[in-house]
């Protein structure tokens, strides 16, 4: 075995490397990524009863040797399309991990980019006295804490949302339709003129457990 090492190792080389380049562009998407496991597992199958037919020396002579020397170059070839497909799937992963971690403002250019909606405008937040978003039915306390971190803290912002906004908004906090269906925008005009509405009203009263702070 030694001996075909030393004998063989460039071709060993260029199979490592050609099988890094199949893992590598055979597991750009999750179908591939499954086809690649499935065809990796198979080969290792047949990869098995290769060194069992080798160790037994069932294939004396020329033939035994032809063997041992493909068995070498596959076993190469299938660590070379592992290991590609390997730093592919890590190297997807810490971008995921980038994206997810990143601030507001990264995660909404990274949104605008894909094409869906767009984001509503922002604004510093204001010295003294915020809006109490929470007032709107379907906000509560967890999403008026990230509406403060997407710079909208007025009814008045809320209520000027364009369509194509509603449905950023919608993508962001991924619940599609619940803004149109909740109607955001109508309840934050009554607001913004200083009218309670019916559900305001149960906020106020301390009656709306998601709206507490």
């Amino acid at each position: 075995m030694s001996y075909l090492l030393e004998q063989y190792w460039g071709w060993m080389l260029l199979a490592g490397i050609l099988g890094l380049l199949v893992g590598w562009l055979a597991s750009q998407t999750a179908p591939h990524v499954r086809w690649v496991a499935g065809w990796l597992h198979a080969a290792l199958w047949i990869f098995a009863v290769g060194v069992v037919v080798a160790l037994l020396k069932l294939l004396p002579g020329r033939a035994g040797l032809w063997l041992e020397s493909a068995l070498l170059l596959f076993a190469a070839y299938l660590v070379g399309c592992w290991l590609g497909a390997w730093i592919r799937a890590m190297l997807a992963a810490d971008a995921a991990t980038s994206a997810a971690g990143s601030s507001p403002a990264t995660r909404a250019a990274v949104t605008d980019a894909a094409g869906i909606g767009s984001r509503p405008l922002v604004m510093e937040r204001p010295t003294g006295t915020l809006d109490n978003l929470k007032l709107i039915s379907g906000v509560g306390h967890k999403n008026e804490a990230v509406l403060h971190e997407l710079g909208i803290y007025r009814f008045s912002q809320i209520a000027q949302w364009t369509d194509p906004q509603v449905h950023w908004i919608e993508h962001y906090f991924s619940f599609p339709g619940r803004v149109e269906r909740e109607d955001w925008r109508g309840q934050a005009r009554i607001l913004a003129q200083g009218i309670e509405t019916e559900f305001a009203k149960r906020v106020r009263r301390g009656e709306v457990d998601t709206s507490e702070d």
